[in-house]
C-alpha cells in the first residue's frame, strides 16, 4: 500500500515555514498546510493501527489524541514563534498525554526520528523505574542489547553525575540507574521515506521497542 502523504513535501514545506515562522505568511499558506497535513494524519492513523498489530496499547487510539497540533504554546516561553516545524504524533496508551513508555514519531527540520521510552517521569516513577532495573538487570539488558535494537537505536538520555541515592557507586547497572530518563532514539534522514510505503518501514521499525515497553511499564500496572 502506498503511503497517503509525501514527505519530501511535508518536510520541502516545514523548512519554508522555519524561515518564515509568523502568522500572516502561515495565514497565506494555510490551504498548503491543511493540503499535507491532512494525508499525513491518514498515514498516521494507518501507523498506529499497524502498531496496535503487535502492541495492544496502540489500540484504540484516536489520530488526534496521538498527533500533535502545529501552533505553539508561547505564554510562558522566551521562544516566541507560533509554529512548530516538524509533524509529530505519540503512540501508546493516553497518546500525547500519556505518563507511560511508548512510541514517538518525530518529523522535522531539525531532525527525523523515532523514539521509545519514558520521558522525563516524575521522581516516584523514576524511582520504580530505577528500583525495576536494580531488580531484573538480566532481563533489562537483554532487552536493550537485543541486535534489533543495538542496530537501529542509541540512548539519548540525561543522566546524573553521581548514584541515586540508595545505590553503590559500583553498582555494575550504573549507567542506567543515573539516567533521568530511559529514552532510546533511531535518527533518520530523508532518503528513508524514499520506499512506496514509509509507513509499513516506520512501524516495523518501531516494532523492536516493545519489549522494552512491556518492562517499563510494569510499574504502572
Amino acid at each position: 500500500m502506498k503511503s497517503a502523504s509525501n514527505m519530501h513535501e511535508i518536510l520541502a514545506f516545514l523548512r519554508q515555514l522555519a524561515i518564515n515562522n509568523e502568522r500572516p505568511w502561515f495565514k497565506a499558506h494555510k490551504d498548503q498546510y491543511d493540503a499535507l497535513r491532512e494525508p499525513w494524519e491518514q498515514d498516521m492513523e494507518r501507523l498506529i493501527g499497524l502498531v496496535a498489530q503487535f502492541d495492544p496499547q496502540a489500540k484504540g487510539l484516536g489520530v488526534k489524541d496521538s498527533v500533535y497540533r502545529i501552533y505553539r504554546d508561547i505564554r510562558f516561553s522566551h521562544d516566541k514563534r507560533p509554529y512548530k516545524d516538524y509533524f509529530s504524533g505519540v503512540i501508546g496508551k493516553g497518546g500525547r498525554h500519556t505518563v507511560q513508555s511508548c512510541y514517538y514519531a518525530h518529523f522535522g527540520v531539525q531532525e527525523l526520528m523515532l523514539c521509545g521510552g519514558i520521558w522525563w517521569p516524575e521522581k516516584p516513577i523514576l524511582d520504580q523505574l530505577r528500583g525495576l532495573i536494580d531488580a531484573e538487570p538480566d532481563e533489562f539488558l537483554a532487552i536493550v542489547n537485543h541486535p534489533d535494537i543495538t542496530s537501529r537505536y542509541q540512548w539519548m538520555s540525561q543522566s546524573l553525575k553521581t548514584m541515586p541515592k540508595g545505590f553503590p557507586k559500583d553498582h555494575p547497572m550504573a549507567q542506567y540507574l543515573k539516567m533521568k530518563e530511559y529514552l532510546l532514539v533511531m535518527h533518520l534522514d530523508e532518503a528513508y521515506f524514499d520506499c512506496e510505503d514509509w509507513v509499513e518501514r516506520v512501524a516495523a521499525d518501531l516494532q523492536p521497542l516493545k519489549p522494552l515497553h512491556d518492562f517499563l511499564n510494569y510499574v504502572f500496572e
